[in-house]
């Protein structure tokens, strides 16, 4: 039953529904050992700070399970599903009135938890309570009233298997609003009077209104921030601080706010109409998304709430709405309109992830980077990264032969499949920023999506090095996880707190390790060594102890969502001992330059080139010698993985990645200490020497180009056309990294080198 609860729970994350839900199961027995009330989970979402700097949660969610163990194929009854809503009623009941002062001090938690609901009582704006049931439903129920507290609004939202399978095939990232226009209106009125754009093509069509104020209060304080376009509504930071010159023409002058504010663009997937008195009227809109003016809509609904004498009946706003016809299109438009609109908020294009270059990139690069499967050496397999919902059912469908799915499903195996949102988890983890990990999928995926965003503008998209940091990231947490063992069986503690825990443990062992693991080892074998899980083990022991420690008479999910928390456990002065993992754990002069892998100077680019040049000059007989050597006889970290793909990369003349140069230097620095090395090495290879250049020397002759001779080489290049366009891309490319000192490539170096040598027949040369 938990399980199931943390997945249902981790799908609403997914979609935007959740910020961080928890997995509580608590059961409380009347005088006759039956079920009094029952809590199987909670969430406290959308921090709100007002004017005053009160804060509090706009939010509550509540979950309650309904589990048989026997079967997914049934009908709940009525009656159990009747008893299931007034479980998690009386609990939510008695808690806001105070009323529960019997959970033992053990159940910290929960306790706290009780203290949070009590203590905001009416300050909540919403309150929802949700069924998950691994069964169907036939039954609904909107919403229930909880005596003493009328003015709050308390929406019951069931879950059946039915429902949770729709949301996990669909394509979409989240579950469309779908809006009837005269709920929200006070008059007779059929619906929201409107003018439509005539149409002119089949991409989409447009809509004017003037909403009347009290409508879109209402539909924040029914949805919250799930009106809001996803991207943009990370990046607008629903904070509370609305502008007070929006709330005080609401209280000062309502009339006045249709000239003064600027109003909100919307989008729909679907919308229906309806003429009266020869008017055309919006009745119903399907995936209602506010794509700009959260802010105004939020302000709406606030000062409507605190300000009694808000007269919101004078307040309208116009509203542009547009509905993408192509749904092929809407995932394009929808964040490009989203991007037009928002100028004035600075919400840029790379706020818009889906289509961000950074995740482009790294599906580009997941789509190629076969690895070794740890169980089975014969077997290569790929991490797929979704960048976009549904990619890896869509890659599957294009398969039309069972044997080619089969083979697809060995090569991208599903435990191996990741999404940005991972993609954020694992590398916050990694740069030692759990409390982040720790606010939930969305709140986390915006902090790292502000560092992506800065590479982006440097032009500093992922490469190899950065791909096998994560992937190996993504091994250690799968690990770590792995370790916290599973309820009632082999769990270090409460499987509630795991996340938490394992985020935390992770950094900290990243931290006690001066971020000095070896990710490459890890990458390269897919599996994290026995020595590394004991120690993991440890730390994740102590880290548990800790956590559940310093967070008494708090509220633990919102305790770890705190930097001080992180600094806390920093300074707790657990001892590892390193000796252990010697082996595992590179240098921090090392550790510092992977880290800079694309920030390096002039000289860094001379050295790295040099030591290309080297590795080259060793020839692919030493190589392959030292490769069939390591398969063998033990080297220190040197192995024959790292040294065929080296090898590999000598025979087809191909650039280097980091993790090439680096089992170079090493088998240099064997030479050194034991020059009989190396024709022991070349006596081992059946290979012949292929031929090879010095791309160091070839880098030195370029660089000495100035630019008026640059300009002769194209202006040359051009009246002749000798270089074709790719040629001339190359030629151009390299000019430009070399001017930035920058690493360029070694084999695009040596293609526009050779391209350049094309011009001596014109009398051009250097």
């Amino acid at each position: 039953e938990d399980k199931f609860t943390e997945y249902c729970v981790e799908i609403l994350d997914s979609i935007g529904k959740s910020e961080g839900g928890r997995v509580l199961s608590y059961i409380h027995p009347d005088s006759q050992g039956r079920i009094d009330w029952k809590l199987n989970g909670y969430c406290l979402k959308d921090e709100f700070k007002d004017d005053t700097n009160k804060v509090y949660f706009e939010t509550l969610d509540l979950y309650i399970t309904f589990f048989n163990a026997n079967s997914y194929e049934y009908n709940i009854a009525k009656e159990d599903f009747n008893k299931s809503i007034n479980q998690l009623k009386k609990i939510l009941n008695a808690a806001l009135k105070g009323h529960i002062d019997y959970i033992d001090a053990a159940n910290s938690e929960l306790n706290e938890l009780l203290k949070v609901i009590s203590k905001q009582k009416n300050n909540f704006d919403r309150i929802n309570l949700y069924l998950f049931i691994n069964g169907n439903s036939n039954h609904d129920l909107e919403k229930i009233n909880i005596k003493g507290f009328d003015d709050l609004d308390v929406f019951v939202h069931v879950w059946d298997i039915r429902r949770f399978f729709k949301i996990k095939e669909s394509s979409s990232n989240r579950e469309p609003i779908e809006i009837n226009l005269q709920d929200l209106l006070e008059d007779e009125s059929v619906g929201i009077q409107c003018l439509k754009m005539p149409n002119t093509n089949d991409l989409y069509e447009c809509y004017l209104a003037l909403i009347p104020g009290i409508a879109l209060s209402k539909l924040y304080k029914e949805h919250s921030n799930e009106l809001l376009e996803s991207n943009v509504r990370a990046f607008l930071g629903q904070t509370g601080k609305y502008n007070k010159g929006i709330r005080d023409t609401i209280i000062k002058k309502p009339e006045m706010f249709l000239p003064y504010n600027n109003g909100i663009t919307a989008t729909a997937e679907n919308v229906e109409t309806t003429i009266e008195n020869n008017q055309l009227y919006l009745t119903k809109l399907l995936d209602f998304q506010i794509v700009n003016g959260g802010q105004t809509t939020a302000s709406l609904y606030h000062t409507h709430k605190k300000y009694k004498e808000a007269d919101l009946s004078k307040v309208f706003v116009q509203m542009k709405l547009t509905v993408i016809k192509n749904i092929e299109q809407k995932n394009i438009e929808v964040p490009n309109i989203a991007r037009f609109a928002n100028s004035q908020n600075k919400v840029t294009e790379l706020d818009l992830s889906s289509n961000n270059p950074f995740f482009v990139q790294l599906e580009s690069l997941s789509r190629k980077k076969y690895v070794v499967d740890a169980n089975n050496k014969n077997l290569s397999t790929l991490w797929f990264f979704e960048r976009a919902s549904g990619q890896y059912k869509e890659s599957l469908n294009k398969i039309a032969s069972p044997t080619q799915q089969k083979k697809f499903k060995e090569q991208n195996p599903t435990s191996q499949k990741f999404l940005k949102s991972d993609i954020a988890k694992f590398m916050n983890i990694w740069e030692q920023e759990p409390y982040f990990v720790s606010r939930g999928a969305q709140k986390n995926f915006v902090e790292y999506t502000k560092k992506t965003n800065d590479l982006v503008k440097k032009n500093q998209l992922p490469g190899e090095h950065f791909y096998q940091k994560l992937i190996a990231n993504a091994i250690l947490f799968k690990c770590a996880d792995t370790l916290f063992g599973r309820k009632n069986m082999d769990a270090i503690g409460d499987t509630n707190l795991k996340s938490f825990v394992v985020a935390y443990s992770l950094s900290y062992f990243h931290y006690l390790t001066d971020n000095r693991l070896d990710l490459w080892k890890i990458y390269e074998s897919q599996k994290v060594d026995n020595s590394i899980q004991e120690e993991l083990k440890k730390i994740l022991v102590f880290v548990y102890q800790h956590l559940t420690k310093q967070s008494a008479n708090t509220l633990f999910s919102e305790f770890v969502k705190r930097k001080n928390t992180w600094e806390q456990l920093k300074e707790a002065g657990y001892s590892i001992d390193l000796s252990k993992l010697a082996f595992f754990l590179i240098e921090k002069e090392e550790a510092i330059a992977r880290e800079r892998e694309k920030e390096v100077d002039e000289n860094q680019v001379d050295d790295m080139l040099f030591l290309i040049s080297e590795i080259k000059k060793h020839g692919l007989k030493f190589w392959d010698g030292l490769k069939i050597y390591a398969d063998t006889h033990p080297l220190d970290k040197l192995d024959y993985h790292t040294l065929f793909d080296l090898v590999k990369k000598v025979r087809e003349n191909k650039n280097f990645t980091n993790a090439n140069i680096e089992t170079g230097k090493r088998g240099l620095k064997l030479i050194d200490s034991n020059p009989d090395f190396y024709e022991l090495m070349r006596s081992l290879s059946s290979l012949e020497d292929a031929e090879n250049y010095d791309i160091k020397e070839i880098y030195d002759r370029l660089k000495s180009i100035n630019k008026s001779y640059w300009k002769q080489i194209f202006d040359l290049g051009s009246q002749t056309q000798i270089f074709t366009n790719l040629e001339l891309a190359n030629i151009k490319s390299v000019q430009n990294s070399i001017s930035k000192k920058e690493n360029p490539k070694e084999r695009a170096l040596f293609e526009a080198y050779q391209s350049i040598k094309k011009l001596k027949k014109f009398g051009l040369s250097f």
